[in-house]
């Protein structure tokens, strides 16, 4: 089975057009120019989000002074000027400059637990997160799946699976993601063992009976498919920590959260996680996205079952 591109609309058509208007431009126009302009647009024009992300910087560093506190979030407007950017550069990229983008930093022990088997890789929102699927350059021999979740516009949605979609890698919707796993489990993806790519720091609706993880200073959710994937299947997990070394340009540490045959307590394997993670957010801030509402629920203070919070609470 061939990695096949998706068939574009033509509004589909029109978007990939426009950034690959800007992938093929010079670098210091990609980055110092445009990139610029999208954060001032941003930060001053429609200061997008401004208060939701002020306050749950702030909550997650409450030793932070409101002055630290403003600069990170101007710093992160910075950077998601730079994501965007970054993520219209996908639009015709080459192997070659996917390796320019982000080197990988794979250790033996990652090899060792491998060897050969399905892999689950945690990947978050910090740094830039779709250079993740690049993995597969760095251990090879496998298939990418990656899940993802299907956008409202339909145009938007054809574009990022485009974007997505390379040799070896695979992006398949969140709701098809462990039934795709399962249906492919003794073949592979074509002839290859499976790479489970799965961002695990989105907002997680509850579900039955949760667990809380106490992750920034506050009780916190989990999405924990990773987790239940490894755990049934006995399968290794690693953790992509992603740091920015420039504009554009990442380096990534593959850290071996798990190797598929050590017995562990229930919820360790995402605790491991959950510390990895905000190991990062606090090395490097302002380059997690703070933008999306990550705290929806909190809870309750004598059954800890999940509250709803309301907007702007």
């Amino acid at each position: 089975m061939k990695t096949a591109k998706p068939n574009l609309s033509f509004g589909a058509r029109c978007l990939w057009l426009l950034c690959r208007s800007v992938a093929i431009l010079p670098r210091w126009m990609q980055y110092n120019c445009l990139a610029t302009i999208i954060y001032f647009v941003l930060r001053y024009v429609v200061r997008y989000r401004r208060k939701l992300i002020l306050k749950q910087i702030a909550d997650s560093f409450t030793d932070k002074s409101e002055q630290e506190v403003a600069k990170i979030c101007d710093d992160f407007y910075a950077h998601l000027g730079e994501v965007f950017i970054s993520t219209m550069c996908m639009a015709g990229i080459t192997d070659e400059q996917r390796r320019e983008a982000i080197k990988f930093n794979v250790p033996d022990s990652v090899k060792e637990a491998a060897d050969g088997r399905h892999l689950v890789v945690l990947a978050s929102h910090h740094g830039f997160w779709e250079y993740a699927q690049f993995v597969g350059l760095a251990i090879t021999g496998y298939s990418m799946i990656g899940a993802y979740h299907p956008l409202s516009n339909k145009a938007w949605d054809e574009l990022f699976q485009y974007l997505r979609t390379f040799k070896d890698v695979y992006p398949v919707p969140t709701q098809r993601f462990v039934r795709y796993f399962i249906e492919n489990r003794e073949s592979g993806v074509n002839g290859k063992p499976m790479m489970l790519g799965l961002a695990s720091d989105q907002n997680s609706p509850p579900k039955g009976k949760v667990h809380w993880y106490n992750f920034l200073n506050r009780q916190t959710l989990f999405f924990d498919g990773g987790e239940q994937l490894s755990t049934k299947f006995s399968l290794p997990v690693v953790y992509l920590s992603m740091r920015k070394v420039a504009k554009g340009r990442y380096e990534c540490d593959v850290i071996l959260v798990h190797d598929g045959r050590e017995p562990l307590e229930k919820h360790e394997i995402t605790e491991r996680y959950v510390r990895l993670l905000q190991q990062d957010i606090e090395r490097e801030p302002a380059y997690w996205m703070w933008s999306h509402r990550r705290w929806k629920y909190y809870p309750d203070p004598i059954t800890g079952e999940p509250i709803y919070r309301r907007k702007g609470v």
